[in-house]
């Protein structure tokens, strides 16, 4: 009986550690993310709200990306994410990520079903993209 608790205990600790991690920025990631809000760069009396059914997407599977818009695909390439906590436009963004080996740095908030694209700062040109999980 001792032999077979010294064996279940630390494959319970085991399967705990296991089951609470939380998944990578490539796991939650992955998938396809539609356009709901762009802030930045607004057309005189132009709704900055995309609807449901838009076709601007992002679409993420492993390390490789493609951006629709209105439903054709405008590119595609690889992608590198980094885990980097910095605030722009009074907001956290807790990643960076690079487009085709760029040297330039996009940063992103990902929070479950919700991703928050900064190019640059609002007030010096840049805009903020919000999609939705899809």
């Amino acid at each position: 009986m001792k032999n077979i608790s010294n064996l279940v205990i630390p494959l319970v600790v085991l399967f705990t550690i296991v089951s609470c991690q939380k998944k990578s920025a490539l796991e939650e990631l992955n998938g396809s993310w539609e356009l709901r809000h762009i802030e930045g760069i607004q057309v005189a009396n132009a709704d900055p709200n995309f609807k449901p059914g838009n076709g601007n997407l992002l679409k993420f599977e492993g390390q490789k990306y493609e951006r629709y818009y209105e439903g054709k695909k405008e590119e595609d390439g690889t992608f590198t994410i980094t885990p980097e906590d910095t605030t722009i436009n009074n907001r956290k963004a807790n990643y960076s990520i690079t487009f085709n080996k760029d040297t330039e740095k996009t940063y992103l908030s990902l929070l479950k079903n919700k991703l928050i694209l900064f190019n640059g700062v609002i007030a010096a040109d840049g805009t903020e993209s919000t999609y939705e999980k899809q």
